[in-house]
Parts: structure tokens; C-alpha cells; sequence
């Protein structure tokens, strides 16, 4: 454990101030808080002007040291190597730090996998979508008009009196019904799957 005194705190404070986190002397802080108790004890002026100013210092050297940890860490969990120059509390710190970061990205891929299967399977839906509705339009496509421009349809279930596109009313109709209806009408039900075409 190195002797400290206040210019040993300056230096340090100094060099903290490069990108890179500096070695400490062996022993630092608790060197330290032993030179704060001993200059704290006798009191005088100059002893306690001293105290006062290193320990502003010190706080900027443990908040400078602790923000270069986080971004080492940071750069640990993408790949990066850890940093030298940790002390036995730092090291600690660094490895909670990391574990959390690296728990915090794991769930996050986890969400993101499950955000990509539920596209999957929405997609899956609207392929499925589309596939149910092509049968229904290949059989419109195939609808026979009649030269008057009207549909001969087989009616699928029971329906109620109806108003057509073009005013006039139809129905009541039974399952089995044959009528002949606009063309327009005759298709928007079998579209809705309550008549199909009858080829004659």
C-alpha cells in the first residue's frame, strides 16, 4: 500500500481524465480514507481546506472511473475484451454490470424471436386468406351469363325477402330454389357462398 498525500490524489484525478481507465496506485481508496481520517484529526486550516478538495476530487475520479466501466462493459457483451486496470470492487462492479447487460440482451432477442414468429404466422394467415378466396372467384369467373345479362343460381340456404341493386324485391327463397337474377346480384351471392351457378 503506497503512501498517499494530496498531490497522489491530484495525479490521479490528472490522469483519470484520458479516454482510457488508469491504474491506480495499490491500495487507492483505502490509502485514502486513512489520509482523510489522519487530516481530519489535527484539525488545522490548511489540513481541512485539503480534505475539502480532495474529496471533491476523489468523487470525480470514482464518477469518470465508474462511467469508463459501463461503456467497457457495454463493449464486453458486443465482443470487445474487458479492461485491465479494475480494482477488486470495480471488478465486481464490472461483472454485475455485465451480466445484467447480457440478460437485458437476451430477453430482447427473445422478444424480437417472438415478434418474428407472430409476423410468421400472420403471413401464414393472409396466404391462407387468399387461398380461400380464390376458389370463390375462380367460381365467379365461371359463371354463365345469359344473354339477357342475367344468372341462373341455385339458392344454398333460406333467405329473407331482399331488395337487389336494382330496386326490385326478391324472396323469400329456400334451399333448392332456382331463379334467375341480375347478373350483378346473382354473383354477390354466390359470392357469399348462399347460391351457385347453374350451367345451362
Amino acid at each position: 500500500m503506497e503512501l498517499i498525500t494530496y498531490e497522489t490524489i491530484r495525479n490521479a484525478h490528472r490522469a483519470e481524465k484520458e479516454e482510457e481507465l488508469q491504474k491506480l496506485p495499490e491500495g487507492f481508496f483505502e490509502s485514502v480514507r486513512n489520509w482523510f481520517k489522519h487530516k481530519e484529526n489535527k484539525k488545522d486550516t490548511t489540513s481541512l481546506l485539503e480534505v475539502e478538495n480532495a474529496k471533491k476530487l476523489l468523487e470525480d475520479i470514482i464518477n469518470r472511473r465508474q462511467k469508463k466501466i459501463v461503456l467497457a462493459a457495454l463493449s464486453t457483451v458486443r465482443g470487445q475484451l474487458p479492461p485491465s486496470n479494475l480494482t477488486d470492487s470495480e471488478r465486481k462492479f464490472f461483472d454485475e454490470v455485465v451480466n445484467s447487460l447480457k440478460s437485458f440482451k437476451n430477453d430482447m432477442e427473445e422478444k424480437f424471436r417472438d415478434y418474428e414468429d407472430l409476423v410468421e404466422e400472420k403471413i401464414e394467415e393472409a396466404k391462407k386468406s387468399i387461398e380461400d378466396i380464390k376458389p370463390v372467384e375462380e367460381k365467379i369467373e365461371k359463371t354463365v351469363v345469359k344473354p339477357d345479362g342475367k344468372l341462373l343460381v341455385k339458392i344454398l340456404t333460406d333467405l329473407p325477402r331482399f331488395v337487389g341493386s336494382d330496386m326490385q324485391a326478391y324472396g323469400p327463397l329456400k334451399i333448392g330454389d332456382l331463379i334467375t337474377l341480375p347478373e350483378k346480384i346473382g354473383k354477390l351471392l354466390i359470392s357469399r357462398k348462399v347460391a351457385e351457378n347453374i350451367l345451362d
